[in-house]
């Protein structure tokens, strides 16, 4: 696939997937909290910062965790907030993956959530979000295990407690300061 290609893909994938006021549709994740949600449904009543990213991603997965962590120090005290990442390689990702990522990071997973699930449910989510997640060439080392790259959207969204969409940046390259502002903004509201 060309760049222009991918790029296209990106634009479509975003204007589709944050073009309604309504919640995007929900599929079943688990999380590292050892529940299943019906994500993003069943956390309405919350505001939602949700992200995707990949255990093994080298670079942008990195920043946007490092920028949540700092958009964390700011409003993760604030119980109407809720963190959701969910993977977007759930072949690798497995819950024991995740459980060893959130503590690699020192991720707060009493209310970070980390989901995963099967292939065709985070793909459900990642349609419902516009987030477009291509895996490139595989190559398969002598022990058998697979070795490959995830290109992806760079995207951090904001539900408000009716699970809209509220907002949508790159999540590599968050102004923390401003994004706190607007989460807080939103769990003010009743």
């Amino acid at each position: 696939m060309s760049w222009r290609t991918y790029a296209a893909t990106v634009v479509l994938g975003l204007l589709v997937g944050c073009s309604s006021d309504a919640p995007p549709a929900s599929s079943p994740l688990r999380a590292t909290d050892g529940r299943t949600y019906d994500f993003p449904a069943d956390l309405r009543g919350k505001v939602v910062v949700a992200s995707f990213i990949y255990t093994h991603c080298p670079d942008i997965c990195r920043m946007t965790i490092g920028h949540l962590l700092d958009l964390w120090e700011r409003v993760g005290g604030d119980t109407n907030v809720v963190f959701a990442t969910v993977t977007l390689d759930p072949a690798r990702d497995t819950i024991a993956a995740l459980h060893q990522y959130a503590e690699v990071w020192g991720l707060p997973t009493e209310r970070w959530l980390l989901l995963t699930g099967t292939i065709a449910d985070v793909e459900r989510v990642l349609s419902a979000f516009g987030v477009v997640a291509r895996k490139s060439y595989t190559e398969r080392l002598p022990s058998g295990e697979e070795v490959y790259f995830i290109d992806h959207t760079d995207a951090v969204f904001l539900l408000d407690r009716d699970g809209i969409v509220r907002d949508r940046r790159e999540g590599s390259s968050l102004d923390v300061a401003d994004y706190a502002r607007l989460v807080q903004r939103y769990a003010a509201q009743r």
